[in-house]
């Protein structure tokens, strides 16, 4: 029998999410609420969940495109949040009722994660069984992406600081020039995703760049005590105790190219570092050799896949 979100259980979706995935992925009921249901753009028409004896054996979460939040290239495209199922069979029958509610609606495409609080980047290299099925059911890969992490026990930055720069944490008195500054350098995304963090959590989550007063980079920092776990957050499970996660980062325009960034990004880390963080994960990234600099080696590897309707 076919239902929806409406009262679902979410311990029970988080145990058939946890068979399904390698135990690195692992999620548990409140991260699967925030991310589906929690989630603005979550699509309550187009997401179904498949019962048998009173037990789901199979679910789909489907979102809409994040137009409506932040600026995004095509309203008409949805996203594959979620998906988990006992057997192949199920899967099939609940991906034959997503794409036939999304076809009748004119959806132009679907893709798989990259989400506003998504799970996935694209599909986890260790779900091979997952990838299989997305491709038989019409989807096409695109490029690989990345997180990262390392251990930050004991680390500092010895690098060079630009003269004039200031790194710390922000607070209350910095949020009007945190917000010009992603207005204009990260309109889009980032500055959505920051700025709902700063909501739930405060301005200390984010740590900043400033020159003269003026918030010129910043860099989103997480560890255990996030109301919001988002990105390579929502692996905290896997990540274990005291972990952290950073991202996303980005500096001005008008200074890139002379050192700033990689100061921001290193002063960030020691910061984490001496609050105590250890494993610490950046997510969602191709930036392989700049991060690797400072210690972060691949420990996830997705493919981005899409599939187009006609």
């Amino acid at each position: 029998m076919r239902q929806g979100f409406l009262g679902a259980n979410f311990e029970a979706l988080a145990e058939l999410w946890n068979r399904f995935h390698p135990e690195k992925y692992r999620v548990d009921a409140s991260l699967l609420i925030q991310n589906t249901v929690g989630s603005p753009t979550f699509d309550w028409g187009a997401s179904c969940i498949e019962m048998r004896d009173d037990e789901p054996i199979g679910f789909v979460a489907v979102k809409r495109s994040p137009a409506s939040l932040y600026r995004h290239p095509d309203k008409d495209q949805y996203h594959l949040t979620a998906l988990a199922y006992n057997d192949a069979e199920t899967g099939l029958e609940s991906m034959a009722y997503v794409k036939r509610i999304l076809r009748n609606r004119g959806a132009s495409r679907l893709v798989f994660g990259e989400d506003t609080r998504h799970f996935w980047p694209g599909c986890p290299a260790e779900c091979a069984k997952l990838g299989m099925f997305l491709m038989v059911q019409g989807f096409e890969e695109g490029g690989e992406v990345v997180d990262l992490e390392r251990d930050l026990q004991g680390y500092r930055y010895e690098g060079v600081v630009p003269e004039g720069d200031e790194f710390r944490r922000l607070d209350g008195k910095d949020l009007p020039s945190l917000r010009s500054f992603l207005s204009t350098e990260f309109p889009g995304r980032w500055q959505y995703d920051t700025l709902n963090k700063v909501e739930a959590e405060g301005p200390s989550t984010v740590f900043g760049l400033l020159q003269n007063g003026n918030v010129k980079g910043f860099a989103l920092l997480q560890n255990a005590s996030a109301k919001l776990p988002i990105g390579g957050a929502i692996w905290r499970s896997d990540l274990g105790d005291n972990w952290a996660a950073l991202g996303p980062i980005g500096i001005a325009k008008e200074i890139r190219g002379g050192g700033h960034g990689g100061a921001l990004l290193g002063r960030a880390l020691q910061q984490m570092a001496e609050e105590g963080a250890r494993r610490t994960i950046i997510d969602w990234t191709t930036l392989v050799d700049f991060y690797g600099k400072f210690g972060f080696e691949p420990s996830r590897r997705y493919q981005s896949l899409a599939m187009a309707f006609e």
